[in-house]
């Protein structure tokens, strides 16, 4: 009897410290691409098989497998599957993507660049940086409404974007009006505000000046 207790005493503790093994956790590698999409005149498009799409004047964010990928953005409106951009890259693990698209439908231009140097913060502020992607257009310059003009961005050609500044986010002071100006004359061309009820404190964000001459916008990509 004492040899049959201790034999079950033993399968019942086999079959627990079995169940107890370290389990392989695999872990699969992944990279983060954010997409803007400014084309002027341009639609919304889609990247590969993922359900959200980019749309035109804004931004989207996906999660991207490692090693080398397609990057495919097709407007697929009415059926006519134009393709805006197609390009392969690289993609390391944990690595951070940003891709702007600008110019015009029939002439794409993109701005893939791999993220090396966004801060982190843990005053009371945000950062901030600036792309020009309005084809044709003047080198502009930026400031937060009460500074100097270009004290945020003194000059900025197509296609150049700055590097991230800090901004204070302190309640009190309320919205942050960024105001792009041509960077020659210093004439206004069109203002953006970051809205105090919507304040990116801690984080960072990039804004797009897009548009055509004459009719330009801003859009506010997050880079959180």
């Amino acid at each position: 009897m004492k040899l049959k207790l201790i034999t079950v005493c033993f399968v019942l503790c086999t079959i627990i410290l079995g169940s107890c093994k370290k389990q392989d956790v695999k872990i699969t590698p992944l990279a983060s691409l954010l997409v803007t999409n400014a084309v002027s005149g341009g639609g919304n498009l889609v990247l590969g098989t993922n359900a959200a799409p980019v749309n035109n004047n804004a931004f989207q964010a996906y999660g991207m497998l490692t090693a080398s990928k397609e990057i495919r953005l097709v407007d697929t409106a009415g059926g006519i599957n134009k393709v805006y951009y197609n390009q392969t890259k690289d993609f390391v693990n944990g690595g951070v993507y940003s891709l702007f698209l600008g110019g015009t439908p029939d002439a794409v231009d993109g701005i893939f660049m791999k993220e090396e140097n966004i801060p982190s913060h843990t005053a009371d502020v945000f950062g901030a940086r600036v792309i020009n992607l309005v084809t044709g257009g003047v080198p502009i310059s930026v400031n937060v409404q009460g500074s100097a003009n270009g004290s945020f961005v003194s000059s900025l050609v197509y296609k150049a974007i700055s590097t991230f500044k800090d901004v204070s986010s302190v309640a009190a002071e309320g919205d942050k009006v960024f105001e792009f100006r041509n960077a020659a004359t210093g004439d206004l061309i069109t203002s953006f505000t970051v809205p105090g009820y919507d304040m990116p404190r801690f984080r960072n964000i990039t804004l797009v000046f897009a548009g055509a001459v004459g009719a330009e916008t801003v859009i506010r990509a997050n880079n959180y």
